[in-house]
């Protein structure tokens, strides 16, 4: 099982006899860098050395640090591609306006599919009507089907009352989930050597990461199944610690994808590496999307 490393207090991060050391007030940790998944940087007194960053890229490790709130703010984005930069782009750059509508209807349509799923695993029914809503996307979504589904769906999944302007706890831990996940569709782009800013829905001239914005839609209901179920019981105000840690162990969950179980992080790069041949032939049903399945962390070889 690949290890999501989450640094709360001030640490030194370096290299030491290939491996990753990581030195906190009174210990030293050594990794494999091939046990590890993800390492998230919380504290503003932390330090990393040049060779510890080097061979974190070399190993595609997503690396993530945080502002003065505690919050995701930046992750680590190899120059180092598995595909050719300018010919990727040239790709992005040939997609029509009918294509990139298509991908967006397979896209929501996935995403309020994944809310059904998420809330009949939350309260065990089936939400045909959500379901329904699903099947009635169009290409470019212009009957705003996913509008209509957002708010059914978090009037179910956390009361009439819940609003996600609200600022408490649920929806710091969602920011903070979707933050992580968005972290690592950005670093998988880049290294398959995407143009980021380049979406097909979202297109923010504000926004380098439209296209990671665009791909995220199906992932939000796995961070919405783990909120509400794993922390809707908590007393806490704010997010602590443990919260923290536990949401970056979200890219160990499990997904179905390609009619597999992956953990997120992987199906992360199974979407993107689709994408990348969807891209040079325009056929949109070749994306593969994740479906929402229950909570559980993937086993790496099952």
């Amino acid at each position: 099982m690949f290890r999501n490393i989450y640094l709360r207090n001030p640490a030194q991060i370096t290299l030491d006899h290939y491996q990753l050391a990581i030195t906190t007030l009174d210990s030293t940790y050594h990794f494999p860098f091939d046990d590890v998944q993800s390492l998230l940087i919380e504290n503003l007194k932390s330090s990393i050395s040049t060779a510890a960053l080097a061979e974190l890229a070399s190993h595609g490790i997503a690396v993530i640090t945080c502002d003065a709130q505690h919050l995701p703010i930046a992750t680590l984005l190899p120059f180092q591609g598995y595909y050719q930069h300018l010919k990727t782009l040239n790709y992005q750059l040939k997609l029509t306006k009918r294509f990139k509508d298509r991908l967006t209807r397979k896209i929501i349509k996935q995403k309020i599919s994944n809310q059904a799923a998420t809330l009949s695993l939350v309260s065990g029914k089936p939400q045909t009507a959500l379901q329904q809503l699903a099947a009635q996307v169009t290409d470019g979504d212009d009957s705003a089907r996913e509008s209509i589904a957002a708010k059914a769906y978090f009037a179910k999944l956390g009361g009439p009352k819940f609003s996600r302007r609200q600022e408490n706890l649920t929806n710091g831990a969602l920011n903070y989930g979707y933050a992580i996940v968005r972290s690592c569709l950005a670093r998988e782009l880049i290294q398959f050597g995407f143009e980021p800013a380049l979406g097909f829905n979202h297109h923010n001239q504000q926004n380098a990461f439209n296209l990671a914005d665009d791909l995220i839609e199906p992932f939000r209901p796995a961070v919405e199944l783990y909120v509400f179920t794993k922390l809707a019981t908590s007393s806490a105000e704010e997010l602590t610690s443990s919260m923290k840690a536990h949401l970056l162990n979200l890219l160990s969950y499990e997904v179905i994808i390609q009619g597999e179980r992956q953990s997120i992080q992987y199906a992360i790069h199974l979407v993107v590496e689709s994408l990348w041949g969807v891209c040079q032939i325009q056929k949109s049903t070749q994306l593969v999307l994740p479906e929402i399945v229950a909570l559980r962390v993937h086993e790496n070889g099952e």
